[in-house]
């Protein structure tokens, strides 16, 4: 081998361990990133095993536990309590119970004559005050057909209440007590506008008659439909899973800043299998309804015995029916009417299901409600505005889509006063 070719294969030898150096190298920086990466997931997974899990600023050490020393026949010695900050649930709770009260309702009975009729208590429920001048809310169908009813501060003291007003087509009633205003506190009001499904609610009432309780959940459902003691359906109700039980209504309902967002109204009609399913009738609307009964007291009743499609169902019905002849481009389907009503009576009449030979059933629109007081219905809120607007025992002017074409009814109201005047 000339000197060329040495000095060659003396560099390619160079050459190839530089190379191997340079392969080791990073394979031990392969091999060590991975085995970092492991260790970071071991650390997320399993802090406590390495002893970098960071206590909860709300967990405090336990106080140690004192020895039992002397006889047995002496009380244990008592752990020391350590002081804790108050969680949110008990600064709500302690915030909003002075302004909820526990409501008894009696009824009179009568056997023979009047000299020999007894009170007795027929019911509970709950309330909130409205201001310092003894005005509390609660609900229409707690004191409904009561002959009396009796209103427990959350300072124990107990107060006769006299009916100021009632508003059966949202189940609101007002009673006053003569209560001096120190004792009176009204609640923290807030705004059921802004709710959104998921925010933290807190109810105060006293279920079973069990003075002032407390029970946490979410908001868990807008805009709910349900049906009033009355018979009436009441819109945009708030649906919880706080629970509420017999006795709960005309409790509070309240947001994450101990605000009143709305009051106990109902649970679910199958509340043996539906737990957790509670419906608040919405503060704004109480903000309303309220004022109106305090300017008026009492509000007639009109009930004009029909029910109308949900706005989505109308919207569908009417698309079903939009190649025939007459059928309204828009409106609001009359979904039932009560038998002998003022609705049944002037001539409006319900969708119908029908089954023709051989086929399913299937739905049929017969009416359609497209006018009312002078103005164009396009929605069921609509329409709700112009009932709202009526005089106690106006009648009801609508404009009706039916097969053969429009026509104008007018249904008058049978108003009456709700039972409870002895209140």
């Amino acid at each position: 081998m000339d000197r060329d070719d040495a000095a060659a294969a003396h560099g390619g030898g160079s050459h190839g361990a530089e190379g191997g150096r340079r392969d080791a190298l990073l394979v031990f920086l392969s091999t060590l990133c991975v085995a970092l990466l492991v260790l970071l997931v071991l650390i997320r997974t399993f802090p406590d095993r390495f002893d970098l899990a960071s206590p909860s600023p709300e967990v405090l050490p336990l106080a140690p536990r004192p020895e039992a020393v002397g006889t047995a026949d002496l009380p244990r010695p008592v752990a020391e309590r350590a002081w804790r900050a108050p969680t949110l649930a008990q600064s709500i709770f302690a915030d909003a119970s002075p302004s909820v009260v526990h409501v008894t309702t009696r009824s009179r009975e009568v056997e023979g004559n009047d000299f020999d009729a007894a009170e007795f208590v027929s019911g509970t429920g709950s309330g909130w005050v409205w201001d310092r001048t003894g005005h509390v809310v609660t609900c229409l169908h707690v004191v409904n057909g009561a002959s009396s009813a009796l209103v427990t501060l959350a300072d124990g003291s107990q107060w006769e209440a006299k009916l100021v007003g009632v508003d059966p087509a949202t189940d609101v009633a007002v009673v006053r007590i003569d209560a001096p205003p120190e004792r009176l506190v009204p609640v923290r009001m807030g705004s059921s506008e802004d709710l959104t499904v998921g925010a933290q609610a807190f109810s105060v009432s006293c279920p079973y008659g069990l003075a002032h309780s407390l029970s946490v959940g979410y908001v868990s459902g807008l805009g709910r439909r349900i049906r009033s003691k009355s018979g009436q359906f009441i819109e945009g109700v708030i649906q919880t899973d706080a629970a509420m039980h017999p006795g709960s209504s005309g409790g509070m309902l309240l947001d994450d800043q101990g605000r009143m967002i709305g009051m106990n109204a109902a649970i679910h009609a199958d509340s043996r299998r539906q737990v957790g399913v509670g419906f608040a009738l919405p503060v704004d609307r109480l903000q309303e309804v309220v004022p109106s009964l305090l300017r008026s007291g009492f509000r007639w009743e009109p009930r004009f015995g029909f029910v109308t499609a949900s706005d989505g169902n109308s919207e569908a019905l009417l698309s079903k029916i939009s190649d025939e002849p007459e059928a309204p481009a828009e409106g609001v389907v009359v979904a039932e009417v009560d038998e002998g009503g003022p609705a049944a009576r002037a001539g409006l009449r319900a969708m119908q299901t029908i089954r023709p030979a051989g086929l399913e059933e299937k739905l049929v629109v017969r009416d359609v409600i497209v006018g009312a007081g002078g103005q164009r219905i396009r929605q069921r809120a609509e329409l709700n505005e112009v009932l709202g607007a009526l005089e106690p025992g106006a009648p009801l002017v609508l404009r009706v889509a039916k097969p053969t074409g429009e026509v104008e009814i007018t249904l008058e109201p049978t108003a009456r006063r709700i039972p409870g005047e002895g209140l």
